[in-house]
């Protein structure tokens, strides 16, 4: 697979001749949390079907800016991809019209994707639980945890 790495600004414009030059087939947009960089990495993979080809176009946007453009004018499947990376993520896909919840719709929180994200102290404020320790008062441990588990 080819993979290309583009602006921000030249994200769309990069989209839309790939679908002129024969990428129909739309096969995934994600995101991917470079938090060192302070960056997402924002891509989606295409394909030609006629010739076999799979082409991966990257970007990178700003972590405390995170808004790219909507690929769902040129490929309709785009605006479900783009949803699961603006709930999972935080990226705003800039003129994608349903960006709502799609997996988590009661969530109260940060994205839970992002490096960041705390999932211990999202338990002990949302549920008002702690998150297990090797033993408990009741002496259960985790599965897999202890001696045994390593046989």
């Amino acid at each position: 697979m080819d993979c290309i790495e583009v602006s921000k600004e030249d994200y769309l414009k990069v989209a839309r001749r790939l679908k002129e030059k024969g990428f129909r087939r739309l096969v995934t947009v994600s995101a991917v949390d470079w938090i060192e960089a302070g960056t997402f990495e924002v891509y989606f993979v295409v394909h030609n079907l006629d010739e076999n080809a799979y082409i991966k176009v990257t970007t990178r946007i700003p972590r405390d800016d995170p808004e790219v453009a909507s690929l769902s004018d040129i490929w309709v499947n785009a605006s479900m991809y783009e949803r699961e990376g603006w709930e999972l993520f935080g990226v705003d896909f800039d003129g994608n019209a349903v960006l709502k919840p799609l997996f988590l719709e009661d969530w109260v929180g940060p994205p839970p994707f992002r490096k960041d994200f705390n999932w211990r102290e999202y338990v002990k404020e949302n549920f008002d639980l702690s998150p297990p320790d090797e033993g408990d008062q009741n002496g259960v441990r985790r599965h897999g945890s202890g001696p045994e588990s390593r046989r």
